[in-house]
């Protein structure tokens, strides 16, 4: 079949709208309105695509209806949520640009499916999101495509072949179910009773876990990587951050994710084999992360299918009778109660919560190579797996972190980052003594805390405004080249990231 033809694709993604006041990790509404803008000024006579590449709004940030206790997915009152978001000021400006765009002589919007935004899928948030951004302009829609069945966006830039998919399709915590999603469209079209909607691991970690701690610590999913730290970062809050029952959340998320990961042929991808049958429980999941979070504590113990049966149940009685976790780890026969784990909990809560979470990204971020745009990860490995010789250029997003990687023989990889902020912890703030001064902003909790925090000289908060631009050169050559919007004097501007230029 032929893929759309462009002279430019410009790519962002994980911008991440949504969210109630003061809980909202993105704000930059002006910076992203002035790329927006900007692209919609450059020569008419090229024919342009911007691609937003998953996760532009955040469905799983926004407050769950007040007659439902949590909320993985909202056929009902998703168009509601999208106009609340779509009104909101701190992100009013950014459809108003889009939809400029829209309606701007070849210019072309793309939206490609994440996996905080799987309601766009939906028939009729589609139609509002489309009316909204194109009115009653036939032309303008003719320029909105939606890419929404898992398979990204495919086109030509040049002679160059491009694939846009948003990350999460090789990401075992956080696959999306198409074949539901689209038996629910349909449904939806018919007014027939939808089917249930099961949620992947990365989806109940956010509801069932990181949006009850964001109540109090509003910046626990600023840090990379947010599956694998939250387990540790939730042993070392406070009493009122740790429940038994966010900690029975914590198997069940592993549990999830055991699944996911072993998902056959009926799941995307069928990410089977990556765990041997010894390995596939939901403790030994919970064994691993615990291990790399306390190395001076525990070193992953065996843990049965009986014991873990045991241990959940144990957590049910002590919830019932309102037994907090304080005061049981405090209990002489805490060991005995909880098992192994058990122990493991009376030593973590013995120490100070600053000590804790210190020790735990310490074991989580050492050597950390997250940061670096010419570092290859899990998911640029997976992803370039996933495309055949004929692909000259992949863009992902989806793990929030820049990237423009050359390979040997395959195609020219980058990845979108994001536009929400970032919180990059150092090795030096990692230190006892400069640690200090970070637990005492995280402490606080409030985003505002945050983003006036400077430790060691530095700011605590990144702001990383990354754009993917592919475009024919003179004399007909592709090239790809990453950039970040800065801002100077009140003035915006894209600065090419260094050794961010790649030959398609």
């Amino acid at each position: 079949m032929p893929f759309p033809q462009y002279d430019a694709v410009h790519v962002i993604s994980d911008i991440h709208l949504g969210g109630s006041p003061g809980f909202q990790i993105f704000n930059q509404q002006k910076a992203l309105a002035w790329l927006i803008s900007h692209l919609a000024s450059q020569s008419k006579e090229q024919k342009t695509a911007l691609v937003l590449n998953g996760d532009i709004v955040d469905f799983l940030a926004e407050p769950a209806p007040n007659h439902e206790k949590s909320c993985y997915f909202r056929p009902h009152h998703a168009v509601q949520d999208l106009k609340r978001i779509m009104g909101d000021p701190a992100f009013a400006e950014i459809f108003q640009a889009l939809s400029d765009y829209t309606r701007s002589e070849n210019r072309n919007l793309i939206i490609v499916l994440g996996n905080h935004d799987v309601e766009l899928a939906l028939p009729e948030v589609r139609a509002f999101l489309a009316h909204q951004l194109c009115g009653d302009s036939d032309a303008a829609r003719g320029r909105l495509t939606f890419a929404m069945d898992g398979t990204g966006f495919a086109c030509r830039v040049g002679e160059k072949n491009m694939l846009c998919l948003h990350g999460n399709e090789t990401d075992a915590w956080n696959p999306v179910d198409y074949r539901t999603l689209a038996r629910i469209s349909a449904e939806k079209k018919r007014y027939a009773p939808l089917t249930p909607w099961t949620p992947n691991a990365g989806t109940k970690m956010v509801i069932d876990v990181m949006n009850g701690l964001k109540k109090k610590y509003r910046w626990v999913d600023l840090l990379k990587p947010e599956t694998e730290t939250i387990p540790a970062l939730l042993m070392a809050m406070d009493d009122h951050a740790v429940t038994w029952s966010r900690l029975k959340s914590l198997f069940g998320v592993a549990a999830d994710f055991v699944r996911d990961k072993h998902r056959g042929p009926d799941g995307f991808l069928g990410l089977e084999g990556e765990f041997s049958d010894e390995e596939a429980s939901a403790d030994r999941a919970f064994q691993h992360v615990m291990a790399i979070s306390y190395p001076s504590l525990v070193s992953a113990p065996s843990v049965g299918a009986s014991d873990m049966d045991s241990l959940l149940g144990e957590m049910d009685t002590h919830l019932a009778k309102g037994t907090s976790p304080a005061s049981l780890a405090l209990a002489s026969d805490q060991p005995e109660f909880l098992g192994t784990w058990g122990a493991i909990w009376d030593k973590i809560r013995g120490r100070s919560p600053e000590e804790n979470m210190r020790e735990a990204l310490q074991g989580w971020l050492k050597d950390d190579p997250t940061f670096n745009p010419k570092t290859e990860d899990k998911t640029s490995q997976s992803v370039l797996g996933l495309v055949g010789p004929e692909v000259d250029v992949v863009v992902a997003g989806h793990t929030h972190l820049h990237k423009a990687i050359s390979t040997a023989s395959g195609p020219a990889y980058f990845n979108s980052g994001s536009w929400i902020r970032l919180m990059q912890l150092t090795p030096d703030l990692l230190e006892k003594e400069p640690f200090k001064k970070v637990w005492a902003v995280l402490e606080k909790g409030d985003m505002d805390s945050l983003d006036n925090a400077v430790v060691n000289g530095r700011p605590l908060i990144r702001h990383i405004r990354s754009v993917v631009s592919i475009e024919t050169e003179d004399g007909g050559a592709v090239s790809g080249a990453l950039a970040t919007v800065e801002e100077k004097d009140g003035t915006y501007g894209l600065c090419p990231v260094p050794d961010g230029r790649l030959s398609c």
